[in-house]
Parts: C-alpha cells; sequence; structure tokens
C-alpha cells in the first residue's frame, strides 16, 4: 500500500484544514474568526493542545514498526469529495488476519477530556474519509488519545457519525465562502475560548434582548 507521507497536498484554495470541522462545531463564531478573519489568540489551553500535537508526529512524517503492524506520525491526508486536507497526528496500519492486507487506524491527540459537542469524532471521522478515498481502504474505526488521563478512546465510525462529518464540512465550506462572522452567542463554550475577550459574547449576544426591553419602556410614534 504506498502513499505520500511527507509532502503536503497543493494548498489549493477550495480546500479547508481538517481541524476546522473541531473549530466548526466547537463554536461557528470562533471558527470565522480563526479562517476568515484570521484572528488568533493564545492561551493555556491553545498551547497545551500544539504541544499535545507536537509530541504525537514530528515535522516530517516518520513510519515506525511496531507489534504486527506499523504506525505513521505525521501524515498528510487529503479529501478531493469533502475538499479537506491536513495531517493526522498517527495512523496506525494494523494487519488484517487472514489477508496479510492492512487496515488504517487513525489516532487523533487531544490535552482533555471528551467534549460533549463531539467536535473531536467529527475530527477524527474526516481523517477516515481522507484514507479511504487516498488508499481504498474501509476505515471502521479509530481513537482519540486524552494526554492528561493519558487514556485512548475508541471511535466508531458509523453511519450517523459520517453523515455529520459530511454536513459539518458542508458547512465549514458555506461558512468561508460567506467571508462573514456568524454573531456571538454565549454559550458554555465561551469560558475557556481564547477569543472570548475580542468576541464579546456577553455584550453582543444580549443586543437584541436590550431592544425588545427598550420598546416595552417607550412608546415609539406610530407604533399604535
Amino acid at each position: 500500500m504506498a502513499f505520500a507521507t511527507s509532502i503536503p497536498p497543493a494548498d489549493e484554495e477550495n480546500f479547508q484544514p481538517l481541524r476546522a470541522l473541531n473549530d466548526l462545531l466547537y463554536c461557528e463564531r470562533r471558527c470565522a474568526l480563526h479562517r476568515v478573519e484570521e484572528v488568533w489568540v493564545e492561551n493555556v489551553f491553545t498551547l497545551e493542545g500544539t504541544a499535545a500535537h507536537g509530541r504525537a508526529h514530528a515535522a516530517r512524517a516518520v513510519a515506525e514498526a511496531e507489534g504486527d503492524g506499523r504506525v505513521v506520525r505525521g501524515m498528510w491526508l487529503r479529501c478531493e469529495r469533502l475538499g479537506l486536507v491536513g495531517k493526522a497526528d498517527v495512523v496506525e496500519f494494523r494487519r488484517e488476519p487472514g489477508s496479510g492486507g492492512e487496515v488504517p487506524f487513525p489516532i487523533e491527540y487531544k490535552r482533555g477530556r471528551r467534549r460533549r459537542w463531539n467536535n473531536d469524532d467529527v475530527q477524527l471521522c474526516a481523517q477516515a474519509f481522507c484514507l479511504e478515498e487516498m488508499l481504498g481502504a474501509s476505515v471502521l474505526a479509530g481513537a482519540i488519545f486524552h494526554v492528561k488521563s493519558k487514556r485512548r478512546r475508541e471511535v466508531r465510525f458509523d453511519e450517523p457519525l459520517r453523515r455529520r462529518t459530511e454536513e459539518a464540512a458542508r458547512r465549514l465550506h458555506e461558512l468561508f465562502a460567506s467571508g462573514l462572522a456568524p454573531p456571538a452567542v454565549l454559550k458554555p463554550q465561551c469560558r475557556g475560548c481564547s477569543l472570548k475577550e475580542l468576541c464579546l459574547p456577553e455584550l453582543l449576544s444580549t443586543r437584541g434582548r436590550a431592544a425588545r426591553y427598550a420598546r416595552r419602556l417607550y412608546v415609539i410614534e406610530g407604533d399604535e
């Protein structure tokens, strides 16, 4: 099974990074600020995440033998159908019993515990789409490695997750094509977001409410 590991795919205008799917499902406004307006601010969470990915793979792809298979770190991935491109932290190629072939098993490194909005699972599933298209193989499962707990959580790429991933990819392209950042909405995710001080969700998400209060306090000529 041959594939390119050290040369990134062409940076074509209609391709979006795999990691942007994670951003999108975490918060569409944050994704737009990152990808459309090119605003980026570091905090302790982003720095820890960058460090985790740095430990997972080197600057170039590296292949290693491991047990009854092999491991590729920093493998470039690409999916023409979904217009996605990026780098996998780790891909294990496991020997398939009986046939002697290899089954890809992508692994994504994340600094913290599982998030309830499943953006990590979608990012991993998108990597599976890339591997299936590139290698002509069926990728049925992968894993999220949670760095702090040092635990690996297996993710099955079932039909609901595949549909959610395809929908997220379509939405990502729509968001980028619009060139606009959605309005701010105060959500639980805002608490740990590095862009909170620039996004101002507490202020901007209350404008509509404030306008409604004002209309109740004052009678505007022509309203009645």
